[in-house]
């Protein structure tokens, strides 16, 4: 049985022609929202963008890096979307991490 996700992603916000020609060095958020209820948030960063922040990175107490969650080649929302589908789906990417879930369909597939 397949569980129903919606995918929100920042870049769909954007409503002018300029915002949403966005280049590919860049971050966004994402949250992906669970037909129980429960959401996951993620920060996804451009290749480039983390390639040119890599060493920029902040540490805390010089013991922890935060990174972002995932690091995508082709950053427009279509490319992210499909990329966090195949991760769940392909990969088990949520499986052990609280998402006790087998295989999930973008709910904006069926519409």
């Amino acid at each position: 049985m397949e569980e129903e996700i919606e995918i929100w992603i920042e870049l769909d916000e954007y409503q002018t022609v300029e915002e949403q020609s966005y280049d590919d060095d860049q971050f966004c958020n994402v949250i992906i929202h669970f037909a129980d209820g429960s959401r996951i948030g993620l920060n996804v960063w451009s290749e480039k963008f983390f390639r040119r922040e890599f060493n920029k990175i902040d540490w805390v107490d010089e013991q922890v890096a935060i990174l972002p969650d995932l690091v995508v080649r082709k950053f427009d929302s279509t490319a992210i979307r499909k990329s966090i589908m195949d991760l769940i789906n392909k990969d088990k990417w949520l499986e052990g991490r609280g998402f006790p879930i087998k295989d999930v369909k973008n709910i904006e597939d069926v519409e």
